[in-house]
């Protein structure tokens, strides 16, 4: 491609930058100089510009322009044009994978560049657009342009990584059983090639699980691949251990309930939980309390207390995060034990940090759907509570999250009647506008709908 400088100066963006870049203009004669100047030592020199730098220099700036800004900044000058030869070509691969549509364009595309772009890390930003691509693909072809790009990612030093992740969590959302399997297997047997303490994609892979069926005699897989997760954790780190030990919890709802593995498997997660530090257990915490509504009525009281207490042990922050999950756990409570547990939780509402007072209060209201029918009304003022003062942005974030995960869904009119009548008074008592009330109830139809 030649360099076209009336394209250039016809780019208002690189009109301006070509502006600041040039020199400014000399004059015929040099301007009188002050008597001081006679002082000023041989050595001072005049600042650098953007014409000093050497065409290196520019290229590695190049290096760290966003993708989509590449060809403004190439076009500044001639010399910065050429400079730019590696980030162009880049970025015309990045437009090609915005429009790719096929299995053989895409593979067409990545033999490109790898016979032309020899640092992996050059990959990163047509591949993330190759990522976006997959919804629109052909079913048929879904599985191989994942196991490609999957493969692809995996010699890229530091963001290839987060490519699979990525993968992996966009790729279970579509695919049917028999096939995730199959590629499950493919991914888990990539992650075992990096090296230990490496960045990984085990908590994806956990994720992953839940898309296989029920633990039976007759479809083991599940069992057999949630073992083997499981058998990693005290190789992994902190971070990665407090992201999979609350989704092994979550899981264990796959096996029968008659197991006579998930004791044991409970308090296996339980020690590993309880060996991390206390600022990541709050997610553990709170799954291993929503897990206890499974057991048998007599163990629930004393195991739930138990947790209760490990979670109001842990800091604020923390003890936030469990309370997203808590409170499931009161399941099957009598009305007269769940009543004193919210009202116990109660006391201790104060301690969420702002921050995340919109996940807890999403958690405490998320439990009407396992508590008593004459205290989900106290479950959603509660709830509402720890929204005060927070305005309507807020609200929304948390009804949203409640009909994502079904819960306003699954509400009998009863039910959803007192929830409209405690929401009104929310409304009120916190001063939202006519209008912003009128945009709530207007929404109704859409918050009661199936999740999507």
């Amino acid at each position: 491609m030649d360099f076209d400088l009336n394209a250039a100066l016809n780019d208002y963006q690189a009109y301006i930058c070509a502006l600041e870049a040039r020199p400014a203009p000399t004059t015929s004669a040099p301007p009188p100089q002050p008597p001081s100047a006679a002082l000023t030592p041989p050595s001072a020199k005049r600042p650098t510009t953007y014409q000093d730098l050497p065409t290196e220099v520019i290229a590695r700036i190049g290096d760290y322009v966003p993708v989509q800004d590449v060809m403004p900044f190439a076009t500044v000058d001639r010399r910065t044009y050429y400079a730019m030869q590696t980030r162009r070509l880049v970025h015309n691969y990045w437009q090609r994978a915005k429009q790719a549509v096929t299995f053989e364009s895409i593979n067409r595309l990545l033999d490109e560049m790898d016979g032309t772009l020899a640092d992996p890390a050059q990959h990163v930003e047509p591949m993330d657009a190759l990522c976006q691509r997959l919804r629109a693909l052909h079913s048929a072809d879904r599985g191989d342009v994942f196991q490609r790009l999957f493969a692809a990612a995996q010699r890229i030093p530091q963001d290839g990584v987060q490519i699979q992740k990525a993968l992996l969590l966009m790729h279970r959302d579509f695919t049917y059983e028999l096939e995730w399997m199959e590629l499950f297997d493919f991914a888990y047997a990539l992650a075992e090639q990096r090296e230990p303490g490496q960045d990984n994609v085990w908590p994806e892979l956990a994720l992953g699980l839940s898309n296989f069926s029920l633990d039976t005699p007759e479809t083991p897989e599940f069992a057999q691949w949630y073992y083997k997760i499981l058998a990693r954790l005290p190789s992994l780190s902190v971070a990665e251990q407090a992201q999979i030990i609350p989704t092994l919890t979550r899981l264990l709802s796959k096996f029968n309930q008659a197991d006579p593995r998930i004791p044991e498997l409970y308090t296996l997660l339980h020690d590993y939980a309880l060996r991390l530090p206390p600022s990541h257990q709050g997610a553990s915490v709170g799954a291993l309390a929503s897990y206890v509504r499974r057991f048998p009525e007599a163990e629930q009281p004393t195991r739930y207390a138990q947790m209760r207490d490990w979670a109001l042990s842990l800091p604020d922050d923390q003890w936030g995060v469990a309370l997203q999950r808590l409170p499931e756990g009161l399941g099957w409570f009598s009305p007269k034990q769940q009543a004193q547990e919210l009202a116990l939780l109660e006391r201790y509402l104060g301690r969420v940090p702002a921050a995340q007072r919109t996940q807890a209060a999403a958690g405490l209201i998320r439990s009407i759907y396992f508590i008593n029918d004459t205290l989900a009304k106290r479950g959603w003022q509660q709830g509402l509570s720890l929204l005060n003062g927070a305005g309507e942005a807020a609200l929304w974030e948390v009804l949203s999250e409640l009909r994502a995960n079904g819960v306003l869904w699954h509400l009998n009119n009863r039910k959803w009647k007192v929830a409209m009548g405690e929401i009104t008074r929310f409304m009120k008592a916190n001063h939202f506008s006519k209008p912003a009330q009128a945009r709530i109830h207007d929404s109704e139809s859409w918050l009661r709908s199936p999740p999507d």
